[in-house]
C-alpha cells in the first residue's frame, strides 16, 4: 500500500483522536479532502489491518485506530462510547466452541451510561 499525503493525514487524524470517527466526521475535520478519498482510504486501512471498522448501532460505520485491542459499550440515550478491556484469551476460553477457530473478537454492548441514568432519575424525581 502506498501512503499518499491524504492517506497519511486521514491516518494521523484517526491516531490522534481518542475515540471513533465516521467518514462524515473525518470529512468535517478535513474538508479539503473529498469524501470519496476518505471512504476509499478508510476501507484500504481496514483491509490492511491499520484501523478497525465498527458498527456501534448508529446510521454510519465508525473507524478507530486501536493502540491495543479493546471492546465498546454504547449508551443508547446519549451515544457515548466507552472502551473496556477483556483479554481475548478469557473470551475464547468462555466461548469454547468446538470445531471453530476464533480469529477476531469484537464486542459491542448497548445500555445506559451513568450520566444518562442520573439525568433520567432527576427528571422522574421532579414530577
Amino acid at each position: 500500500m502506498r501512503i499518499t499525503k491524504h492517506r497519511q493525514v486521514i491516518l494521523d487524524t484517526l491516531q490522534s483522536h481518542p475515540g471513533t470517527l465516521s467518514a462524515s466526521q473525518i470529512h468535517t475535520l478535513l474538508p479539503t479532502i473529498d469524501k470519496v478519498t476518505i471512504y476509499r482510504s478508510l476501507e484500504l486501512f481496514v483491509n490492511e489491518g491499520l484501523i478497525k471498522k465498527l458498527n456501534l448501532g448508529g446510521s454510519e460505520a465508525t473507524f478507530e485506530f486501536q493502540s491495543h485491542p479493546h471492546h465498546h459499550a454504547v449508551c443508547t440515550d446519549c451515544d457515548t462510547v466507552v472502551h473496556f478491556d477483556i483479554p481475548d484469551t478469557v473470551i475464547k476460553k468462555y466461548l469454547n466452541r468446538p470445531n471453530f477457530s476464533i480469529s477476531d473478537i469484537e464486542i459491542v454492548v448497548h445500555g445506559t451510561c451513568a450520566h444518562s441514568t442520573k439525568k433520567a432519575s432527576a427528571k422522574t424525581s421532579r414530577h
